[in-house]
């Protein structure tokens, strides 16, 4: 898995920051996995630090790829849907 991904010291400011002080504990993963990654760590050991898979990273990387620092805010919520509203 190599995936280049461009960190500026004001990203890694952030990254280092909300890691520890965002309000979802998802996004302070996804916020530490990223962070890690800008230190230089293997992707390996990213993971196991972590606690997630090879794919769930490259997930986070690819977020942090297609919308930087606030794609990695995004948590979709599962809404149960309801039938009544077809009545």
């Amino acid at each position: 898995m190599t995936m280049q991904l461009e960190f500026t010291p004001a990203s890694q400011d952030a990254l280092n920051y909300e890691r520890y002080h965002h309000p979802v504990p998802l996004v302070q993963r996804r916020r530490e996995a990223l962070w890690l990654k800008s230190q230089g760590l293997p992707h390996g050991q990213i993971a196991q630090l972590v606690g997630v898979t090879d794919n769930t990273l490259r997930d986070y990387f690819q977020l942090y790829q297609e919308g930087g620092l606030e794609k990695l805010k995004e948590v979709a919520v599962p809404r149960p849907e309801s039938a009544l509203p077809a009545h």
